[in-house]
C-alpha cells in the first residue's frame, strides 16, 4: 500500500512536494523547458513548432482549424502562418468544399526534414528521462494520462455549468 502524504518519508523532495502549488509549478517548468530547448535547436518560435505539429498530425487545416486546435487566436495563427509562408514551410491551397476557406499545408521542405524535429527531440526526451527507471517512466506517464483524462473531464462539467446558466 503506498503512504500517504503524511506517512511520505523521502528526504530528496522539499516539504510542500505533495501541494498543488508545487506540482503546477513542476509541471509548467517542465514543459517550458521542453519547448525551449526544442524551439531554439529549431529555429523557431513555439507557435510556429506547435502550428507546424499540428499539420504534421492533420494536415491541410484551415487557419479557423488551427486556432481552435491550438486554442489561439484566428489573427495570432494567421500572423504564424504568413511567417512560415514567407519561410517556404507552409502554403495555402484552395479548399476543396470552400471557396473562401484556404487549407494550410506543409510543403516538400518541412517533409523533408521532419526527420531533424524528431531526432532533436528524441535527444531531448533521452536527456529528460535520463536515469528515471523504466517503471517510473512507465508509471508517471499512466498518471499524467490520467490527470489530463481527469481535467478534460472538469472542463467539460465547466462547461456544461456555463452554458447552463
Amino acid at each position: 500500500m503506498l503512504p500517504t502524504p503524511a506517512q511520505e518519508t523521502r528526504t530528496d523532495l522539499p516539504p510542500d512536494a505533495l501541494s498543488p502549488g508545487h506540482f503546477a509549478t513542476l509541471i509548467t517548468e517542465v514543459g517550458t523547458l521542453l519547448g525551449k530547448l526544442y524551439d531554439r535547436r529549431m529555429g523557431l518560435t513555439r507557435t510556429h513548432n506547435r502550428l507546424i505539429f499540428e499539420l504534421v498530425e492533420k494536415d491541410g487545416q484551415t487557419q479557423t482549424e488551427l486556432a481552435h486546435r491550438l486554442g489561439l487566436h484566428k489573427v495570432s495563427v494567421g500572423t504564424a502562418v504568413n511567417e512560415l509562408v514567407a519561410l517556404g514551410y507552409l502554403e495555402r491551397r484552395a479548399h476543396p468544399n470552400d471557396g473562401r476557406a484556404k487549407r494550410i499545408c506543409l510543403t516538400k521542405i518541412v517533409l523533408d526534414n521532419l526527420h531533424i524535429g524528431r531526432d532533436s527531440f528524441e535527444e531531448i526526451h533521452t536527456a529528460a528521462i535520463n536515469q528515471i527507471a523504466r517503471e517510473d517512466y512507465v508509471a508517471m506517464i499512466r498518471c499524467m494520462s490520467r490527470m489530463r483524462d481527469n481535467l478534460e473531464n472538469l472542463d467539460k462539467a465547466d462547461m456544461a455549468k456555463t452554458e447552463g446558466k
